[in-house]
C-alpha cells in the first residue's frame, strides 16, 4: 500500500487540514493531547518541541493509503491499528504528541499521521534519516504480520496485469493511436512521451480505477514501461506496430484483388446470359404459316 513519511516544521494550517478533508476527515486517534480543536493541539505539540531546541523539524508527518481492494475491507480501527504499529517501528512511542485522521473524500480511504518527534520529557524519538525509506519497510513488516499484501506485491500483480494488457493490445494494433484506445478499452490509460530524435520515447500505464486526480500533480500514478518490464522497449513496440500495419495493408491488398476477381467473374456470367437470351430469341420463329394458323383454330374449336 502507499505510504509516505517526512520530517518538518508545521504550522497549524497542516493540523487543520488533516482534520478537515473537505468536512469528511475523521480524527480516530489521539495521544497527549489535551484538546481536539487542531488550533489548540498544534500549539499543545508546539509547547512540547520547544524543549528540545536541537530538533528543527519537529514533526513527522505523512500517510498510508491502502489499495481500494483493500481499503474497502478494512474498518477504521483495523487501519488505526495498522498506522499505529508502522509508526511504532520507526520510534514512536506512548510518550509522543500524535494525531490520527481518516480521509474518505477520495477514491481510496487512507489514514493521516502527525507526530511531534520531541516526546513530553523533550527526547527525540524518531530519527529523520531515511525516514521515507524506514517507514515504507515498516508498513511492509505490518502487512504480513496482519496478512495484507504489501505495496510490493500489489504493485507487481499490477505490473503482470499491464504487461498482459499491452502484449495482447500489441496484436493488433497499427499504430500508437490505435494501441492506446485498445488499451483504454481495457481500462488504461497509456501516456506517451516523445522528443524531436525519437519521436514517441516511453510510455506510462495506469488503471482509470487508480486514478486519484486530488494527489495527481504531486504523484504521478501507474508505472513506466521499463518499470512494467524488461521485456519490451519502445524500440520493439515501434518494431511490431510496423509489421502489423504492413501485414494489414498486404491483407487489405489481397481482398482487393479478390473482389476485383469475384467481380471479373460476375461480369462474364452476365454477359454470358445475356448471349444465351440473345440465341434464344434469335432462334424463335419470326413467321407463322397459314397452316399453322389453321391448326390452331382447329384445336379451340374442338376444346
Amino acid at each position: 500500500m502507499n505510504n509516505s513519511a517526512t520530517t518538518r516544521r508545521i504550522s497549524k494550517i497542516a493540523v487543520e487540514y488533516n482534520g478537515n478533508d473537505k468536512g469528511t476527515a475523521e480524527m480516530v486517534y489521539s495521544n497527549n493531547l489535551l484538546s481536539e480543536d487542531p488550533e489548540m493541539q498544534f500549539k499543545e505539540m508546539k509547547v512540547v518541541a520547544n524543549r528540545n531546541k536541537n530538533v528543527k523539524n519537529w514533526a513527522l508527518t505523512g500517510y498510508i493509503s491502502p489499495e481500494k481492494s483493500v481499503a474497502d475491507k478494512l474498518t477504521n480501527e483495523e487501519l488505526t491499528d495498522l498506522a499505529l504499529k508502522s509508526l511504532r517501528k520507526v520510534g514512536v512511542t506512548d510518550n509522543n504528541q500524535i494525531r490520527l485522521d481518516i480521509h474518505s473524500s477520495t477514491k481510496q480511504k487512507h489514514i493521516h499521521f502527525i507526530v511531534n518527534r520531541v516526546n513530553t520529557f523533550g527526547e527525540n524519538t524518531i530519527t529523520a534519516h531515511k525516514i521515507g525509506e524506514n517507514f515504507g519497510k515498516a508498513v511492509r513488516d505490518v502487512c504480513q504480520e496482519l496478512n495484507l499484501k504489501t505495496d510490493i506485491e500489489i504493485g507487481k500483480e499490477k505490473k503482470q496485469m499491464m504487461y498482459y494488457a499491452l502484449t495482447n493490445s500489441l496484436k493488433y494494433a497499427k499504430n500508437f493511436d490505435d494501441l492506446v484506445m485498445k488499451m483504454h478499452l481495457k481500462g488504461y490509460r497509456v501516456t506517451l512521451s516523445q522528443n524531436v530524435k525519437d519521436g514517441i520515447s516511453g510510455m506510462r500505464i495506469v488503471r482509470y480505477e487508480d486514478i486519484n486526480h486530488q494527489t495527481e500533480r504531486q504523484y504521478k500514478p501507474g508505472y513506466k514501461l521499463s518499470e512494467i518490464t524488461n521485456k519490451l522497449k519502445i524500440a520493439d513496440i515501434k518494431t511490431t506496430l510496423n509489421s502489423n500495419l504492413e501485414r494489414a495493408e498486404h491483407i487489405q491488398t489481397l481482398l482487393g484483388q479478390v473482389r476485383e476477381s469475384e467481380e471479373t467473374e460476375i461480369s462474364k456470367a452476365n454477359i454470358s446470359k445475356e448471349i444465351g437470351k440473345t440465341f434464344d430469341e434469335f432462334l424463335k420463329p419470326t413467321y407463322t404459316t397459314p397452316d399453322d394458323e389453321l391448326l390452331k383454330r382447329k384445336k379451340r374449336k374442338f376444346r
